[in-house]
């Protein structure tokens, strides 16, 4: 797998690297650390443009050394550098598509630096919302490392951008004893932001036969999903295929959140729009309340439209 990292050496992105960078084979991945340099103004020198290419290659070799200290040693050897001019957003995803990644790595967010802080939170979800290439968004979790196993929560709806999350997981080397999740969700009763205690007391004689009807169908739909997704899971490689399967009701950004609470989840997996079996699942306004709200690092992947 050909993993393209975006860094600007502040402390996420370095923290990016390091969790992204466990998952690496060196075997069989490769590695390419992208930075575009902050402009510099050289003012009063006759060879001002010489020194502001000198400058900007000194700060990129810098950043570019220490990105590669937060890789494995195997993979950090044979990684390779991109410096190039462009916005961060942009950038990212062409030299992304022109080095031929398989899954971009960025940072949820990076502290001020004097290098402006490349990845605000801005940049990471435009990335992710809008590239054809999988992203990881790592936020790292303030935790002693080693504290329990890597856990992972695959959020499915039969669509092919939860199809492509998988298989970009897949390629990925999950450490010894990951335990895995896979969540679908079925939308409540009521589409719209309804309370229950209202909905009870809009209820007449007359409705109550149709609502207890839609109840058990609701039921049953809940049933038919959580099946389908087990036999989805069983037919998947290690450590997906021993996943625990829950079927939750409501809207998918809350179930999502909710779990990766509960769960203390390391890492959501996700497509970026959903038009299964699950309406509303995996529309772009889920994953973009996934990447602002969880406190756990984000995998979107795009399917085909």
């Amino acid at each position: 797998m050909k993993v393209f990292f975006a860094v600007d050496g502040s402390p996420g992105s370095l923290a990016a690297i390091q969790q992204a960078g466990q998952l690496l084979n060196a075997a069989r991945d490769e590695a390419a650390f992208y930075f575009a340099p902050p402009d510099v103004v050289v003012r009063h020198a006759a060879s001002g443009e010489e020194m502001r290419v000198r400058a900007r290659q000194a700060i990129a070799d810098v950043v570019f050394a220490e990105a590669k200290s937060h890789l494995p040693p195997d993979v950090a050897g044979k990684a390779t550098t991109i410096l190039a001019e462009h916005t961060a957003a942009e950038g990212i995803r062409i030299e992304a598509e022109k080095w031929g990644a398989e899954l971009i790595v960025i940072g949820a967010r990076g502290a001020a630096t004097a290098l402006e802080s490349m990845f605000l939170g801005s940049v990471s979800s435009a990335v992710a919302q809008t590239s054809k290439i999988p992203v990881l968004v790592v936020r790292a979790k303030p935790q002693a490392a080693g504290a329990h196993p890597f856990r992972v929560l695959y959020a499915f709806d039969g669509s092919s951008g939860s199809s492509a999350a998988l298989a970009t997981a897949a390629q990925l080397s999950w450490p010894g004893g990951t335990e895995v999740v896979a969540l679908t969700v079925v939308e409540a009763l009521t589409a719209g932001e309804i309370p229950d205690w209202l909905m009870k007391k809009a209820r007449d004689a007359d409705s109550e036969a149709m609502a207890s009807q839609w109840e058990r169908e609701h039921e049953d739909d809940k049933r038919q999903a959580c099946d389908q997704l087990t036999e989805f899971m069983q037919k998947q490689a290690p450590p997906f295929a021993a996943a625990e399967v829950v079927c939750a009701a409501g809207h998918a950004a809350e179930q999502i959140i909710k779990l990766v609470a509960e769960r203390n989840i390391d890492l959501v997996l996700l497509g970026s729009h959903g038009k299964g079996m699950i309406q509303r699942l995996l529309v772009g306004s889920t994953s973009s309340k996934v990447l602002n709200q969880a406190v756990c690092s984000v995998l979107i992947a795009r399917g085909s439209v």
